[in-house]
């Protein structure tokens, strides 16, 4: 596949941070998700790929073509950002923050389009509104379809889902599909939910103190994470000193060891398998999914029910 966004050598610092990527890119269709902890770089960088900042050393490429920061109107017109912030004008409608940067230029084919997205996008009742008297969730669903409306071939998304309800949440997910099956458009998105990655991400690139330290499919980080921050990503996990495990604990197939430290995650953990002085305590529920804690000396043990 052609490559659709390029960035290259880039550093960028400020105070005691430092963004250091030498090489990124994604390819034309592909979903890219920057997972890491708070502070790790993942919204600079996406700034950075949407020329909203501008590195202090490196370039970023649309397909062969770089491109800068220009004045006033920062990006590029084939790359849009859903901002965390949103970056809708509040004193305008629904309709015209809509509109803002559509590029459509006649009435009719902006009264198709408007009507379209305000359907999709389950705003109906505010289309006259201002934006300053929209919730969060409303926001939000606004500021993607401003991107969408655009027809952008990259769009940048900074947790997407961050204000919204479960429902509405679900609903904007099959929607961002549906629009991505259909455009064949690259996105990248920072997500903190590490479900949202699992989901719909072709690739998770892994951030951490302003570098990428491990970049992989959502089975392969899941299964064999390279650091201890993507291995309790997942939620609770067997974890002990590497030569404290049994033998046959050691060599379990579904085992992975980081810096000494091995892991098994409790679906992977029979019960036969839980050393017998452990002893059940508790079931943890999460929706369908229902987790076995056991205790034991050395500490606690995890196995699905």
């Amino acid at each position: 596949m052609p490559i659709r966004l390029r960035a290259s050598e880039i550093l960028h610092g400020f105070e005691r941070f430092l963004l250091s990527v030498p090489e990124w890119q994604a390819e034309s269709g592909e979903i890219v998700a920057l997972l890491g902890p708070s502070g790790s770089g993942k919204s600079t960088f996406l700034n950075v790929l949407g020329a909203r900042m501008v590195p202090d050393e490196g370039k970023v490429w649309y397909g062969s073509t770089p491109h800068l920061r220009v004045p006033l109107v920062p990006g590029h017109p084939r790359i849009k950002m859903v901002r965390q912030d949103f970056g809708q004008m509040p004193y305008k409608t629904v309709r015209d923050n809509l509109l803002e940067y559509a590029g459509i230029r006649s009435e009719a084919a902006e009264d198709r389009a408007v009507r379209k997205w305000i359907r999709t996008l389950d705003l109906a009742p505010a289309l006259t509104e201002k934006a300053k008297g929209l919730s969060g969730g409303e926001l939000q669903r606004l500021a993607i379809g401003q991107a969408l409306i655009a027809r952008p071939g990259v769009l940048l998304l900074d947790e997407p889902f961050s204000h919204l309800d479960p429902f509405h949440k679900r609903r904007l997910q099959d929607l961002l599909r549906e629009w991505q099956l259909r455009s064949k458009a690259t996105v990248v998105m920072v997500v903190h939910d590490v479900r949202d990655a699992m989901e719909w991400a072709d690739r998770i690139d892994v951030m951490q103190d302003g570098s990428l330290v491990e970049s992989g499919s959502p089975e392969s980080i899941y299964s064999r994470p390279r650091t201890h921050a993507m291995a309790h990503a997942f939620g609770r996990i067997n974890e002990r000193p590497l030569k404290a495990i049994s033998e046959s604990l050691a060599k379990h197939p579904a085992a992975f060891v980081i810096d000494e430290t091995w892991y098994l995650r409790p679906e992977h953990l029979s019960e036969t398998e839980v050393p017998q002085a452990a002893q059940r305590e508790r079931v943890e529920r999460s929706g369908h999914a229902a987790l076995q804690i056991w205790t034991s000396p050395s500490g606690p043990w995890y196995t699905r029910l």
